[in-house]
Formats: structure tokens, sequence, C-alpha cells
């Protein structure tokens, strides 16, 4: 069977420290927003176009830059119910948080804790959140950055 190649992204609201996710029904399990790479997309491409077909969220890819492209995240290999994939992982912001679920995805955003505390939030999902809030605020763009740093205090 071969591998089918997908992307997604975990939009993530700094601020709030909220991820915004996705239910998967055929897996059981809340996901960040992906899917399959179309033929003439890049991986970033269709990470983007799928949180916006899932969620109705139009997201800014944050990250590092490498050769003017950003890096991903993470590159992952799964075998699941729905298949063999490979999955090319984006961090995004959201330009405004609305959602308007179209495909009927279940799609919300969840505070840190309750991500941290669900049975159906897989474990490598709960450790890529907190590194992200760690490590990708600094990808931000500056004014975005400034306002959340303004808000801590």
């Amino acid at each position: 069977m071969s591998k089918q190649i997908c992307a997604s992204c975990y939009v993530v609201d700094f601020k709030s420290k909220e991820l915004l996710m996705i239910y998967n029904k055929k897996i059981g399990k809340w996901l960040q927003p992906g899917g399959h790479i179309e033929n003439g997309e890049t991986p970033i491409e269709t990470a983007s176009r799928e949180v916006k077909e899932e969620t109705g969220i139009e997201i800014k890819p944050i990250g590092n830059m490498f050769q003017n492209n950003i890096e991903p995240l993470a590159v992952e290999s799964y075998n699941t119910r729905i298949g063999n994939m490979i999955d090319i992982q984006y961090v995004g912001i959201p330009i405004k948080k609305v959602i308007t679920d179209n495909e009927n995805n279940q799609a919300k955003w969840i505070k840190l804790e309750e991500v941290l505390n669900s049975k159906n939030i897989d474990s490598e999902i709960k450790e890529k959140f907190t590194y992200i809030l760690n490590n990708y605020s600094k990808y931000i763009p500056f004014e975005t950055n400034k306002k959340i740093k303004q808000k801590k205090r």
C-alpha cells in the first residue's frame, strides 16, 4: 500500500494559549487541521488551504526560514485506520479567530489545560503544543507579539 502525502497545521493563539482543533470521526480523536496535498500545491499551501476549508480560519504560517521557505515543525509517518500517510506539519497563527465550520468537523479552540488533560488528544499533540508555546513566539510578527507581551503585564 502506498503512502498518502499530507500537510497539517498547528494553529495557535499565543495570547489565550489555545490550539485550533478538529474532531476526526474516523479516528475518534481531536487533531490539527490538515489533508492531502493536491497537484501543483506546496505542503505549506496545502496546510493553509486545509485550515481554511475545515475551520474557515485564514492563517499566517510561522517558523524558521530556510532558503525563503518556512521550515515544517515536523514530518511524521503514520499507520492509521484511514491509511498510511506522511504528514508535513507546520505552525500558524490565525488572522481572525472566528470559526466557520462548513465541513461539520466540530472545529474549536481548545485551551492549553484542556488539551493537556484530554483523553481524546494524543500525547504527541500535547507535547508539540507545549513546545510551540515555549519556542515559537519569536516567529510571531512584531506587532502581534508586542500585543501579546503587553497583555501578560
